[in-house]
């Protein structure tokens, strides 16, 4: 019976330590975690996102998910797949907070990724598809925090 305890608390422990991680700021996830380890911190930034978009949790999802987007960057792999879907999901995710100009840009630099790398799957096509729906730039401005992967 002891040793149940011990392992319910190590396991309870060990899943607050990494929510409290993933609550960090990118700069401070970096400092304290092995390079090695990054993807995975990414995978439970964006499975943490999906949930909190599914109970609502629309603007705490889009933390996560700029976290997600901006660690995949700064290891390195802001040209690949894994990006451009980050990228659309954001996407879809500002379109549902209404910011439309936002939607816009995210899904232009998803399909910029796509067409370098030359990868090709439903999510991008159908991405592709409502953003062609969607309209033009003509009132939009860049979204500050994130810059065209072909300027940096």
């Amino acid at each position: 019976m002891k040793f149940y305890h011990f392992a319910l608390f190590f396991i309870i422990s060990m899943g607050l330590w990494a929510d409290q991680n993933l609550d960090q700021s990118v700069d401070e996830i970096l400092s304290h975690t092995r390079l090695s380890r990054i993807p995975l911190v990414i995978a439970e930034l964006e499975a943490r996102s999906v949930q909190k978009m599914e109970s609502g949790e629309l603007l705490a999802a889009r933390d996560d998910l700029k976290k997600a987007i901006l660690l995949k960057q700064s290891i390195g792999m802001k040209e690949s797949e894994g990006n451009a879907q980050l990228l659309f999901q954001m996407a879809k995710l500002e379109q549902k907070l209404g910011h439309r100009c936002e939607a816009l840009h995210y899904s232009s630099l998803a399909n910029q990724i796509v067409r370098r790398v030359g990868v090709r799957s439903d999510v991008i096509a159908k991405s592709t598809k409502s953003e062609q729906r969607t309209g033009t730039w003509e009132t939009c401005e860049e979204v500050s925090w994130l810059q065209d992967p072909g300027n940096r």
